[in-house]
C-alpha cells in the first residue's frame, strides 16, 4: 500500500503536478458533487406542502364556482327583464290590431311573422315561447275568459320567488299603459285557473281598486309566495284593446 502511495506521488511528480494541489482539487470536486446531490433533493415538496396547496386550490375553486353561479343568475334576471319589457311593448303597440271583442286566439305566429319576438325565445314549433329561465309564455287575445276585449300575456312560473319579484318589478315600470296584472294558479285536478288578485294600471286604477304602482315589497312577496305554493301558477299581463 505504501508503495502504491509512493508510486502515485512519484507519478504526480513526474507529471509536474503538486501533491497538495491535486488532493485539494479532488476534495473540492467531491464537495461540489455532494452539494449538487443535496440541491437536487431539495427540489421536491413534502406531502404536507402538497396537501396544503390542494386545499387552497379547492377553496378557490368553490369560491369561483359560487361567484360564477351568482353572476349567471343575475345575468338571467337582467335578460328576463329585457325579454318581458319587449313583449309588453309589443303587445301594447299592436293591441288594437284585432278589433273589438276578438275571439280567443294565439298571437305568437302573428308576432313571429313581424319579427317582434326574439329568436332566443323560440324554442320549438309549438304555440308557446320561452324566456331565459325556460318559463312558458303565451300571447293571445283573451276571448272573454274571464274578461272581454283584452290582449294578454300568460307567464307560467315555478317556485322561484326571485324570478317572480323581478317580473313584478318590471311590470310596475309599465303601469302607465298596462291594463292590469293578475295572479292565478291552476289546480291539478281540473286544470282550471283560479284568479286571486287583480292589480290595475294607472288608467283604470281607482280608490276602490288595487293599483299596480302602489304594490310594496310585502304585497309583491305575498303574491310570489302564493304562486310558489301552487301546483302551477302564472301571472297575466293584460292590455285593454279599447284604451
Amino acid at each position: 500500500m505504501r508503495k502504491v502511495c509512493e508510486l502515485g506521488c512519484y507519478v504526480l511528480s513526474k507529471c509536474g503536478a503538486d501533491k497538495k494541489e491535486f488532493l485539494s482539487a479532488v476534495y473540492k470536486r467531491r464537495t461540489q458533487a455532494k452539494k449538487h446531490r443535496l440541491d437536487v433533493a431539495q427540489f421536491g415538496r413534502s406531502m404536507v406542502e402538497m396537501l396544503g396547496v390542494l386545499a387552497i386550490i379547492g377553496v378557490l375553486s368553490v369560491g369561483a364556482i359560487a361567484g360564477y353561479s351568482k353572476a349567471m343568475f343575475k345575468y338571467k334576471l337582467n335578460k328576463q327583464t329585457e325579454q318581458l319589457s319587449q313583449l309588453l311593448n309589443t303587445l301594447y303597440r299592436h293591441k288594437a290590431s284585432w278589433g273589438k271583442n276578438p275571439p280567443s286566439m294565439n298571437l305568437i305566429p302573428f308576432f313571429e311573422a313581424l319579427g317582434e319576438i326574439p329568436e332566443d325565445m323560440i324554442k320549438d314549433n309549438s304555440e308557446h315561447i320561452y324566456d331565459v329561465f325556460n318559463y312558458r309564455i303565451d300571447l293571445r287575445t283573451n276571448g272573454c275568459n274571464p274578461l272581454c276585449n283584452e290582449v294578454i300575456i300568460h307567464y307560467y312560473i315555478d317556485d322561484n320567488i326571485d324570478v317572480c319579484l323581478n317580473m313584478i318589478n318590471t311590470a310596475k315600470k309599465f303601469s302607465d299603459n298596462l291594463g292590469s296584472m293578475i295572479f292565478a294558479k291552476v289546480t291539478s285536478d281540473n286544470d282550471i285557473a283560479q284568479y286571486t288578485d287583480f292589480y290595475h294600471g294607472n288608467k283604470s286604477c281607482t280608490s276602490n281598486k288595487k293599483c299596480l304602482k302602489d304594490m310594496n315589497m310585502n304585497d309583491i312577496y305575498e303574491q310570489c309566495k302564493f304562486l310558489s305554493d301552487s301546483t302551477r301558477g302564472f301571472i297575466a299581463f293584460l292590455y285593454n284593446i279599447s284604451d
